[in-house]
């Protein structure tokens, strides 16, 4: 578990800069936006990825104690042991959203200066998310912590943060064609890259 959380550690200080620089890129955006709706679509993102700075300031330090040594053993009845277990898990979805904002902004930023460094951010972030999935699903398992993913719908058809391909730094194309056999569900009319208007 100890190797775990150094590799933990290093991923969410990365993010956790990559955080702070995107919502450097957006609080611009924000304050000059040309109308309401896109003042409001990017302050919903800009607040989203605040409180995962928030939770952040928490699990850093948590990952911190246990390196010490000082956060008890590494089993289910240590509740600081949970709490880190919780904390990680609500994170692993933090870095899933992460992920979508950065593919919202690759929509909207087309200068080549933002593409380019959302298009890192995305690439290094993703790598993490499938990181720490794939840990946290071995943790969860051989800890038999009884966790169940209330998010692993998200991936229940594969990995739909896969489908977006960069193939360069000024388009955004979707390249899987599991997104075309997918059955066609209700149809949603109201969502949050809905309100930046075409």
């Amino acid at each position: 578990m100890k190797e775990e959380l150094s590799e933990f550690y290093d991923i969410f200080t990365g993010t956790k800069k990559d955080i702070e620089s995107f919502m450097a890129m957006l609080d611009p955006v924000i304050n000059n936006a040309k109308d309401d709706h896109e003042r409001l679509y990017y302050h919903h993102i800009f607040e989203e990825e605040e409180q995962r700075l928030a939770r952040l300031a928490e699990l850093i330090p948590l990952i911190e104690t246990f390196q010490a040594g000082r956060g008890g053993d590494f089993t289910p009845s240590n509740n600081t042991f949970n709490r880190l277990l919780q904390e990680l898990n609500l994170e692993k979805f933090g870095l899933h959203n992460f992920v979508e904002h950065l593919d919202l902004a690759l929509f909207q930023f087309k200068d080549a200066e933002r593409q380019a460094k959302l298009s890192q951010m995305r690439e290094s972030n993703y790598k993490s998310y499938q990181f720490v999935k794939e840990k946290l699903a071995g943790i969860n398992k051989r800890f038999d912590t009884g966790y169940t993913d209330p998010h692993a719908h998200h991936d229940e058809h594969g990995d739909h943060l896969n489908h977006h391909a960069h193939s360069d730094h000024h388009s955004h194309v979707h390249t899987s064609a599991a997104l075309l056999a997918k059955p066609a569900g209700p149809k949603r009319t109201f969502t949050v890259g809905s309100l930046i208007s075409k």
